[in-house]
């Protein structure tokens, strides 16, 4: 593989709206260092805890209706991928590169954590920012907060993380709900 493959770096734009700056650099990197020491999925919750308190679009989004479903759907979506590093790592490491749509061949096993981690501060950065613009702009409906969420993930991931979109076209829903594909859009009878 090439040097200049390696060297790649897209930069990732979030739109910018009141309160919504994306995440700096120095945040990020933090960010992804503390990912790397979450040692479980169960401990996931609380890294989300301190990446809302982090940004200005997760603190607009605390102590909202908005706060539990997103940590909830993060949590089931991510934390199965967790952790980066250990027994078994090996295998999580290349499912999280698939969702992100990564080629981690010809790096380091710390490189390989440590880009997938700054992938996923991208992605729960990207949710949040999507979250605080669309309630900044009068979109947040308190009756329906999960679908808020759903939504958000779904507009982040098209472009952070596509193989997320696969592998929720391949689960069934979490509530047992009906549902069926049509071309490229999910039909929910009865809504």
């Amino acid at each position: 593989m090439t040097s200049r493959l390696l060297a790649y770096r897209p930069e990732m734009e979030l739109p910018e709206g009141p309160g919504t700056l994306p995440l700096q650099q120095e945040d990020e990197l933090a960010l992804a260092a503390q990912l790397l020491e979450v040692p479980a999925p169960a401990r996931f919750d609380a890294f989300l805890g301190r990446q809302l308190a982090a940004t200005a679009a997760g603190r607009q989004l605390r102590g909202t209706p908005l706060e539990l479903p997103l940590r909830q759907l993060l949590n089931r979506a991510l934390a199965p991928l967790l952790p980066l590093h250990g027994d078994g790592a090996q295998a999580r490491r290349q499912g999280a590169a698939r969702i992100f749509g990564m080629e981690l061949e010809g790096l380091s096993p710390e490189d390989q954590e440590f880009e997938l981690a700054r992938h996923f501060v991208h992605l729960i950065d990207a949710v949040h920012a999507e979250l605080a613009q669309n309630g900044a702009a009068g979109g947040l409906d308190a009756r329906a907060p999960k679908a808020q969420v759903d939504t958000a993930l779904l507009r982040a991931a098209r472009t952070l993380a596509p193989g997320l979109l696969r592998q929720a076209a391949r689960m069934p829903p979490p509530d047992g709900g009906r549902w069926r594909r049509e071309g490229g859009h999910i039909v929910v009878p009865d809504c």
